[in-house]
Parts: structure tokens; C-alpha cells; sequence
């Protein structure tokens, strides 16, 4: 959406080049990945996390209001060409994507691709829908998977909050990433750092830093820049406060979660 974006990606390249960056990845609805995937590895980028919650195309519009399966798939199609890995993240959805948890997984594995799961977490503007009744628990999900394959826990993370298994059967890995029914705040180290400058300690609270304003009233130097980061960081919180066991969606955020980024 960015009509500069490949700047951005570029620019970055620098820190791998240097060693200041181990790797450079994206999330991604996938919507662009088509045009951009050439451009994406040659910037150095060789992994891509794609947003997809339903095969069906129908499913898929009405989830995402409006957009394009096939769209999705031919971006896909770009980035394997171009050699990128790809790890499709669904959210779990009870009584929408619940029915194609085998044909997702027989999906992702016949493309050589990994699967993370993730459970529905009360952002945004919840409007007519129910998160409650959307929820469905990752245990319930991994006992489905029990039932047709052999699940054998990972050791494994990759610096973020999925835990991994693998299926035996296909080789793939799933990951689950558990807000709800394991708790992972403890071991979290992650930030988000909007594009207009907000800095956001915790995806699952509303406080945040402007990272914008000192970098505005002192171009010459980083120091207030730095001093600012270090203080949000002193606020990171314990945790969040998504909660579902009372039969109600508490800790609701009201910023969706696309303002702040995966």
C-alpha cells in the first residue's frame, strides 16, 4: 500500500550486509507479494509470514471484507519462485475455519509449507461480532491434529511466542501461539513500532510512546531519541488482559490489530 516500500526494504539491507541484523521478514495479507516478491529477495528478505484464514474464497472475502483468494495464492506462487520460505499464520476461528483444519494443513503441506495458528484475541472494533463465540482454543485444535497425525513437540522458537511441533506424516511445522490458554508473557521481548512513530510495548494494552516528537525536535542527535525508547521500556507491562473464562471478552483493545502490525 506503501508506494515506497522497496525503499524501506533497501534501506534495511544495509544492516544485514554489516551484521546488525540477523534477518529481514515480513508479515503480509500477501495482497501485493505477487508484484513485489522478486524485488522482496533480492532486498535480502528470505522469509514471508502470509495472513490466510480460509481456502474458500467466499470465507475469505467476508473475513477480510473484500479481498482476493486467487490474488493471495499468486503471490504465494511469486515467492516460491523466488525462493523465499513461507509460513501461512491462520487465526482460529470456531465455526468458520474449524472445518478445514485438515484441508489447511494438507494445503500448507503439499506447498512445503509451515502452518502457525493463533488464537482470536479482542482487538478493534468488535461491532456485531463475538469474540467469545469466535474462540477457539489451540488445546482443542492440537487434539484434533492428535487424532490423524503424530504430533511431536519442538524445542525450537523463533524468538517470538509460537511453540512448534511437528507432524510426522508430512514433515511440516505447526506452531501454536497461545494468548489465551498458555499464557506467554513472561518470555515476551517484543515491541511494535507503528510507521507515524508509536511505540507500543504491549500488542494486548493502549499505553505507547511517541518516538516521533523527539526525533522531530532534535534531527542533530539520537540521545533524546534513545532516552525515549529506554523509558518505554521500563513501562513494558507484565502482560495482557485478554480474558474469556468469565464467559465475556475481557481486556478488549480497541485498536484493531492492523494499526499496530504483526
Amino acid at each position: 500500500m506503501r508506494r515506497d516500500i522497496m525503499d524501506y526494504f533497501r534501506a534495511m539491507s544495509r544492516h544485514l550486509t554489516s551484521g546488525a541484523l540477523d534477518e529481514l521478514t515480513l508479515t503480509t495479507n500477501g495482497s501485493q507479494l505477487e508484484r513485489f516478491a522478486g524485488d522482496l529477495a533480492d532486498a535480502g528478505v528470505r522469509r514471508v509470514n502470509i495472513s490466510l484464514d480460509s481456502l474458500d474464497p467466499q470465507k475469505f472475502a467476508d473475513i477480510t471484507r473484500r479481498g482476493d483468494l486467487s490474488k493471495v495464492i499468486r503471490g504465494i506462487d511469486a515467492a516460491q519462485e523466488a525462493g523465499l520460505r513461507i509460513k501461512i499464520n491462520a487465526v482460529a476461528l470456531k465455526n468458520f475455519n474449524d472445518v478445514e483444519l485438515f484441508e489447511l494443513t494438507e494445503w500448507c503441506a503439499r506447498r512445503d509449507m509451515d502452518l502457525t495458528w493463533i488464537e482470536v484475541m479482542p482487538m478493534g472494533d468488535i461491532g456485531n461480532e463475538n469474540r467469545l463465540d469466535q474462540y477457539w482454543p489451540l488445546t482443542d485444535l492440537r487434539e484434533r491434529l492428535e487424532e490423524r497425525y503424530t504430533v511431536t513437540p519442538l524445542a525450537e522458537r523463533s524468538g517470538g511466542p509460537a511453540r512448534y511441533v511437528r507432524l510426522e506424516e508430512t514433515g511440516q511445522k505447526i506452531g501454536f501461539i497461545t494468548p489465551l490458554t498458555h499464557n506467554f508473557c513472561e518470555s515476551c521481548n517484543r515491541v511494535r513500532m507503528t510507521c507515524t512513530g508509536e511505540l507500543y510495548m504491549c500488542l494486548g494494552q493502549e499505553d505507547r510512546a511517541d518516538l516521533r516528537q523527539p526525533l522531530r525536535d532534535h534531527p542533530n542527535t539520537d540521545e533524546p531519541l534513545v532516552a525515549a525508547i529506554r523509558e518505554a521500556i521500563t513501562r513494558k507491562p507484565k502482560g495482557h488482559d485478554f480474558d474469556y473464562s468469565r464467559q465475556r471478552a475481557d481486556g478488549q483493545v480497541s485498536r484493531h490489530m492492523s494499526h499496530t502490525g504483526g
